[in-house]
């Protein structure tokens, strides 16, 4: 859309594909195209101009977008917006679907020199409603229940005369008629259409479904989708067997078709889809010429495509060599049984031409074997199996545990071990982790007497997730066998704790193993190091002192450390190991961060706020609070502010464990990044804490407004007298002249805040009814850069209004 002069995307707020649909509906009829045939968002776009971010409605019968205005004329456009998302619409050239807001029904007319006219009726018959309905992608026709005409007289047009298996209504025959009585209305059914992309063919890639109009991809978030849906989508695409179906994790989450919980009683494939967002996708890989049809994926008669139909294999010269490679063609492993079927599931006593195949067996494709055709009556069946799983093991330097699902802690080392053990030559064992992304990571070993050991760093958020492991034997290094599979869990460490001061950075170290609290008995052999990796491992910052205490009252039942640790670690029990012991002696642990972390708040007339993130006009007072839970008695807090070119604190003493800094009339100086310092003196050290840093950015957006009345084509809405309108966020009314503390001197505020000058009069506006306007309570002394600064509004009905004049000489006196 073009707006200022300049054109850039539109960036459409709303998710909906139904609300969607009217926005591309009036954007075709504009362009002078036919209807709607699809939508999609798409998310490659490389240009990086910030789209028009707009919030006009469109009801999808309006001849141009500027038409959708709705009830809010003045803000059609509100800025500009990053999203790397634009939608892309495919209109039809030369046919269309009028008087309807439905993308799959309505009077069908085509394009004629003179502009658009419905086509004719004559010769307009359920093989030429099919023939539209397929080119906007929508289900066959269906019961319509509107008129068959729309009582129109003789019109200058076309008749068409289709066959039914075209694509477009252009490609049937026409003639042109200029005596003829339009076609009756269509309805076509708004089922569901899929496709596959971004894979080698259309019989492989991720899964997408059409929907009123808008391609998205299919997830299925509850795990409904089943085998034989994706046999059905391969069958409706064209292809062969389904080989393969899998999900994808996409780096963030984007509008997509979920498959809903009606579908788990679906017997066929799914067709009931919701609006949802999820970085789950469905991948399906079909064969693109081979299938199996019998009662498995992997078990059935064989057949190859031969041209728009499928072909039985001749069992004639079918050998071994030429099962190994079809199994292996469809993804299903080795050759289990192969031989000729007789009984009535797959007879058939009629003639056929069918292909014989010569492989030699090291072929990847069926087809890529030598073939002849051959009149037979005989059909073959073939079952596949695919090598067994291995077994997987999971080591710690602790334990191992070949159960399906496994904790580490993180900051623990560990290794995977993968094994099987068989009569064959096992070639090679592989490891693949992360395996619902879209890079999973793989490694591969020649084993060891039939094992690979893969080992890993200590364990971080990254690791947690499904492992799964598969081998291949040497004399068929192409197939693999089924998947071994565990799921890693990481969490924190949570068997350490520092107790007897009342908070958890400092105290007396005690730690917990095979389900027992003990604490730590002070040995030679413990040190900074050791002190180290506790504070580490309890997000505590670094260690600042660790010392000996004694226990007066006699030995203690505690843990013997024996230390491994160069202090690096993240977990102690991944350097040391543990034993019973008494003792008469503890370890205590002081760690930097002693001090709770204080918060940060930001307050003023408009709002209070805890957000990283704060937006405030230009004019208002604010301040920031520093404040922290009570812990220790004194400090001071220091407020850091860093901004443009310039980095400076102010200082207080904590009364009540906080302090407030108290700014008036915001600033560009004021811009930046604010945040709090506690510093207090505790265990014989300095000790401090920062909170979180809070970023103010102003905003030259005003929330007051002088109407005169005028329209302005050029978005340009400042004028320096009129009505006073007062915004509370998105609700822009006017005041009431019924406040008695209005006068002169709450004008000129307004003047100075709308850069009109100073005020030259305020009045009272009688308004014909009683309207909701905002009632005007103010604290203000005249001297303020804002009016809601000093003043607050409440909603009531009134049936009058306030009405400023500025002198207009402080701004561009063009607004005056």
């Amino acid at each position: 859309m073009k707006h200022q002069g300049e054109w850039r995307a539109l960036n459409i707020k709303h998710k909906e594909a139904a609300v969607k649909v009217k926005y591309a509906q009036v954007a075709c009829r504009q362009m002078g195209c036919g209807s709607v045939v699809s939508i999609s968002d798409n998310t490659s776009n490389t240009d990086q101009q910030p789209a028009w971010e707009v919030n006009f409605p469109c009801q999808g019968s309006e001849s141009t977008l500027k038409e959708c205005r709705g009830t809010r004329t003045r803000s059609r456009v509100q800025g500009k917006d990053t999203s790397p998302f634009s939608l892309d619409v495919i209109c039809s050239e030369s046919v269309r679907l009028a008087d309807s807001s439905d993308v799959c029904a309505g009077n069908v007319e085509v394009k004629v020199d003179q502009g658009w006219a419905p086509v004719c009726g004559d010769g307009f018959d359920s093989e030429a409603e099919k023939v539209v309905c397929r080119e906007f992608g929508c289900g066959p026709p269906g019961y319509s229940t509107r008129p068959l005409e729309k009582g129109e007289g003789p019109v200058l047009s076309k008749e068409f005369q289709c066959k039914g298996n075209e694509s477009r209504l252009e490609d049937c025959a026409s003639s042109a008629r200029n005596d003829c009585r339009s076609a009756p209305w269509i309805s076509c059914t708004d089922l569901p259409d899929v496709r596959l992309v971004g894979g080698e063919s259309h019989c492989k890639g991720t899964l997408e479904g059409k929907r009123e109009g808008e391609w998205r991809p299919l997830s299925d978030l509850w795990h409904f989708w089943r085998l034989e849906h994706s046999a059905e989508v391969c069958q409706q695409l064209g292809c062969g067997s389904a080989v393969s179906t899998s999900r994808s994790h996409l780096p963030k989450s984007r509008s997509v078709w979920q498959l809903s919980t009606d579908c788990d009683r679906a017997g066929s494939f799914c067709k009931w889809w919701e609006e949802s967002g999820s970085t789950t996708v469905m991948t399906v890989v079909c064969s693109e010429a081979v299938r199996l049809e019998g009662p498995s994926r992997c078990s059935g008669k064989l057949e190859v495509k031969s041209g728009q139909s499928w072909a039985s294999v001749c069992e004639s010269s079918f050998s071994i060599e030429a099962a190994v490679v079809a199994c292996q063609h469809l993804g299903c492993g080795f050759v289990k049984t192969f031989y000729t079927k007789t009984n009535d599931q797959f007879q058939n006593t009629e003639h056929t031409w069918s292909p014989i195949f010569k492989c030699g067996g090291k072929e990847k494709h069926l087809l890529d074997c030598p073939s002849t055709m051959l009149n037979v009556t005989e059909e073959e069946q073939s079952q596949c199996e695919r090598p067994p799983k291995p077994r997987m093991d999971i080591y710690t330097l602790q334990e191992h545990d070949s159960d399906n699902v496994r904790e580490l802690l993180k900051g623990q080392r560990f290794a995977i071990s993968c094994s099987y053990f068989s009569s064959y030559n096992i070639f090679s064992i592989r490891l693949k982790y992360d395996v619902y992304s879209e890079h999973p990571t793989v490694q591969t070993q020649t084993p060891v007497n039939g094992t690979a050991v893969f080992l890993f760093p200590p364990a971080e958020d990254s690791h947690q997730g499904s492992y799964q492991c598969d081998y291949n034997y040497d004399f068929s290094p192409d197939i693999f066998s089924e998947l071994g599979h565990v799921y890693l869990t990481v969490t924190e460490p949570s068997n350490v704790r520092l107790v007897g001061e009342g908070q958890r950075c400092a105290g007396g170290l005690e730690v917990r193993h095979r389900k027992e609290w003990r604490p730590v008995s002070y040995l030679q052999s413990w040190s900074m190091k050791e002190a180290a990796v506790v504070c580490r491992q309890l997000n505590c910052g670094s260690a600042v002192s660790t010392g000996k205490v004694d226990n007066w009252a006699g030995p203690l039942r505690a843990w013997r450390f024996y230390s491994d640790c160069h202090g690096s670690e993240r977990s102690l029990m991944d350097c040391g190991t543990l034993k019973k012991w008494r003792s008469s002696s503890a370890v205590q642990v002081v760690c930097s961060d002693v001090l709770l972390q204080p918060n940060i708040t930001f307050y003023s007339g408009l709002t209070e706020d805890q957000q990283q993130d704060v937006q405030l006009y230009r004019g208002y007072s604010f301040t920031v609070s520093c404040s922290v839970e009570p812990q220790y008695p004194g400090g001071h807090f220091s407020l850091i502010f860093t901004g443009f070119n310039q980095t400076y604190s102010q200082t207080q003493a904590a009364v009540n464990h906080s302090a407030h800094f108290l700014f008036t009339a915001a600033d560009t100086t004021h811009q930046g990044n604010y945040s709090c310092v506690y510093h207090n003196f505790i265990f014989s050290h300095n000790f401090s804490s920062e909170s979180q840093s809070l970023s103010l950015t102003l905003s030259d957006h005003l929330d007051v407004m002088l109407d005169d009345g005028v329209y302005r084509e050029d978005d340009n809405y400042t004028c320096c007298a009129g009505t006073l309108f007062v915004s509370r966020g998105d609700d822009m009314r006017r005041l009431s002249a019924e406040s008695t503390a209005w006068d002169l001197k709450h004008a000129s505020v307004v003047c100075r805040q709308l850069d009109c000058g100073s005020a030259i009069s305020t009045k009272e506006i009688v308004l014909p009814n009683k309207e909701h306007l905002w009632h005007f309570f103010s604290d203000c002394d005249g001297s303020e850069s804002a009016l809601l600064d000093c003043g607050a509004t409440k909603l009531w009905f009134s049936s009058s209004a306030i009405e400023v004049v500025c002198t207009g000489q402080q701004g561009d006196t063009g607004k005056n």
